[in-house]
């Protein structure tokens, strides 16, 4: 590790060159965050997701697509146009002093133009590349192009989700992208330890979104159930269908989660609901117990807990609800987060500074540690890192570069 003001980080002096999309751009984040020098190559109009909004105060620009503004901390830029030969040969000259590269082009796009991993390990044998693809790099499906939303419905993630009568719906944000860039953040270090440690070598990670997203969800035990019963496990919706409470239910001003499994816990919220409503129902025997002894009864508690719920709000069901030792939680909108405690006592929220938009809070993601420092950077300028990579490393004078800018190739 190597000092790094009052913190310590962990992964330098790795470089990581990232020409992920989407798909990959949360890989690069993440060992950004965690030291690696990772250096963003954009074409020369900029990554698409530049122009993604939403945009800072809804104003549309390169510098401003908070999507891009997020993904992309503690990263560099630097423009280049690989669809070009001169292009291709500067980026060579790149790898040669890098020690990791991410894509997440369609399979077979890198080696149409010559930068596959074949040919790029004759100009570093220690260069270790990610390649994060909807299908992976073989297979009947391999070519096949895809969305978030159809990767969701192949890795099996939506059958999960939705109402039990209902469609499988898609889960919210673009959920085929964090797995994937996790697995292969998570690869990446495994195999620079490796080759640091061991071989000496490279390696070339396949990473498949469809089957990331599939292990990452716990699909597998849906699988697994399926090959004893040959059923397949039905949605549950925002409540399940075998105990109650168990989910989601709406109250004075929102929502809440309550979750009761125990005697104990269903005795204390039974004389909860009765101090409140003053219903002595709920506090009938044949009520009491642990899971599935209220399954008959569902309709009738659902009736008298909703009219209960509806007397409170979404904190006050929180935090006495947590005194008396049930598990009750808000579903928190973003002003809740915003203002959440637990999260500010951790200082989950990190300032960093912009040179176009100034300074924003950043979630600093889940990564704590006595040594993890969090984000160190706000997201690059488009380019910002081109004069200090062309001229002060490759050694290319100022006047080349105009050249070079001029032609279309940075």
């Amino acid at each position: 590790m190597k000092e790094k003001g009052k913190n310590m980080v962990f992964l330098p002096p790795y470089r990581v060159l990232d020409l992920t999309d989407e798909k990959g751009v949360y890989c690069g984040k993440l060992l950004g965050d965690l030291g690696a020098e990772v250096i963003k190559v954009e074409p020369p109009g900029g990554d698409r997701t530049r122009y993604r909004g939403p945009f800072y105060h809804n104003e549309p620009h390169p510098e401003k697509s908070l999507y891009f503004l997020y993904y992309n901390t503690s990263k560099g830029s630097i423009t280049l146009n690989l669809e070009h030969a001169d292009g291709r040969a500067i980026f060579k000259k790149l790898v040669k002093s890098a020690d990791a590269l991410l894509e997440s082009y369609p399979v077979g796009h890198l080696a149409s133009i010559g930068l596959d991993y074949k040919s790029l390990r004759k100009v570093n044998p220690g260069l270790v590349m990610a390649a994060i693809t909807p299908f992976g790099q073989t297979g009947p499906h391999k070519d096949y192009k895809a969305s978030d939303l159809i990767v969701m419905g192949m890795s099996g993630y939506m059958q999960l989700t939705g109402d039990p009568y209902g469609v499988p719906v898609r889960f919210g944000d673009e959920q085929s992208h964090f797995a994937p860039s996790q697995y292969a953040a998570v690869a990446v270090t495994a195999a620079l330890y490796h080759r640091d440690a061991n071989s000496g070598k490279g390696q070339y990670i396949d990473i498949s979104m469809q089957e990331s997203l599939n292990t990452y969800c716990c699909t597998i035990v849906q699988e697994a159930g399926w090959t004893v019963t040959g059923q397949n496990i039905i949605r549950q919706g925002a409540t399940s269908p075998w105990n109650f409470p168990s989910g989601l239910y709406s109250c004075k001003d929102g929502w809440i989660g309550m979750y009761v499994v125990t005697a104990e816990h269903w005795d204390a919220l039974a004389q909860w609901i009765y101090e409140v409503t003053g219903n002595e129902e709920i506090l009938e025997e044949k009520y009491r117990g642990g899971l599935l002894v209220r399954n008959p009864y569902i309709d009738v508690l659902e009736a008298i807990f909703l009219d209960f719920t509806g007397y409170l709000t979404a904190q006050e069901l929180f935090y006495e609800g947590q005194r008396r030792g049930i598990a009750t939680l808000p579903v928190n909108s973003v002003a809740d987060l915003i203002a959440d405690k637990q999260l500010a006592a951790r200082d989950f929220w990190v300032e960093l500074d912009h040179p176009v938009v100034g300074r924003l809070k950043y979630p600093r993601g889940s990564m704590y540690g006595e040594d993890i420092a969090p984000p160190r950077k706000a997201a690059p300028l488009l380019g910002q890192d081109n004069r200090r990579i062309y001229c002060d490393e490759l050694g290319y004078t100022a006047d080349e570069l105009d050249v070079l800018r001029t032609a279309g190739i940075i």
